[in-house]
């Protein structure tokens, strides 16, 4: 079964789980808010929004933020690829550009994103959390398209369950369909829940891709930039430091010469032999361009 597969079902039983949530009434909640009934643990950004709304130290938000951020430094972003709903809602209206991106890749920004980056995506969690503390409430849950998704869901539920219509049913459609269709790259543009993510993410070494040297074409000295472009968030397993990692494992399954995998904690010393090989790389085409 395929990285894509697997991944799909993922997050086809947490879209279930909603449903059968609304059906039986287990009080599960959603992702942006999971858990058991009183016990949910909120989205990290819906969390900072409840704390600068509120101007006030609630020890329930910032316990459950602690634990999330936690899970983030353990896994990375891999709520992006295997949770959160925006991918599959983009390839739903998008399926030949998204199936051309997934295997040409974009070469312009192929290996762009390694390291701890600031961007402007972090401007915009900024303002998610001040226009909390100025309005006194959670903004950015208004517009966020995982939030959307599941309110969809829910009012459609409603409609049938109990005869409830809102306008909320026209308006939430129209905000989500408009973000992943004309904003085609919200996920590393605009998304505060990524951004958040990548900065506690960036010592992850727990289910991140390791390019074995021995077996690597590039390390033998072929071209080869298979793994780069295939990446949905264009960085490089070779390198030493990859927080925008969201751990989709496309890049282990593209490799032509299986030499890419995922161990539950990769070694120190995995990622430096990799990432010398970058490091190699870049020096000769350095040395190249001066001669």
């Amino acid at each position: 079964m395929k990285m894509r597969t697997k991944r799909g079902l993922v997050s086809l039983i947490v879209f279930l789980s909603v449903i059968v949530g609304l059906v039986v009434h287990t009080g599960t909640g959603t992702p942006s808010a999971l858990g058991w009934r009183d016990i949910a643990a909120i989205c990290p950004v819906g969390a900072l929004e409840v704390l600068a709304g509120a101007k006030a130290f609630l020890v329930h938000p910032i316990v459950l933020l602690v634990v999330i951020l936690i899970v983030g430094f353990c896994v990375g972003k891999a709520f992006c690829s295997w949770v959160c709903p925006v991918p599959h809602v983009r390839s739903f209206f998008r399926p030949k550009s998204a199936k051309k991106a997934r295997e040409e890749g974009d070469a312009k920004d192929a290996g762009t994103r390694n390291g701890t980056r600031i961007d402007s995506r972090h401007v915009v969690l900024l303002g998610t959390v001040a226009s909390s503390f100025a309005f006194g409430f959670p903004v950015f849950c208004l517009l966020c398209p995982v939030g959307l998704s599941f309110a969809v869901t829910i009012g459609i539920w409603n409609l049938f369950r109990f005869n409830e219509a809102s306008w909320g049913l026209i308006v939430f459609p129209l905000v989500l369909i408009a973000e992943v269709v004309l904003f085609r790259k919200w996920c590393t543009t605009f998304c505060p829940i990524s951004a958040l993510l990548s900065l506690v993410a960036s010592k992850s070494r727990v289910l991140r891709p390791v390019v074995e040297r021995h077996t690597c074409l590039h390390a033998k000295g072929k071209r080869c930039t298979t793994c780069v472009n295939i990446c949905p968030e264009r960085v490089d397993p070779h390198a030493m430091s990859i927080p925008e990692c969201s751990r989709c494992g496309e890049c282990v399954e593209a490799c032509p010469s299986g030499a890419i995998s995922i161990p539950l904690l990769a070694k120190k010393s995995e990622l430096q032999a990799a990432s010398n090989i970058e490091n190699t790389e870049a020096t000769q085409e350095a040395s190249a361009s001066e001669a």
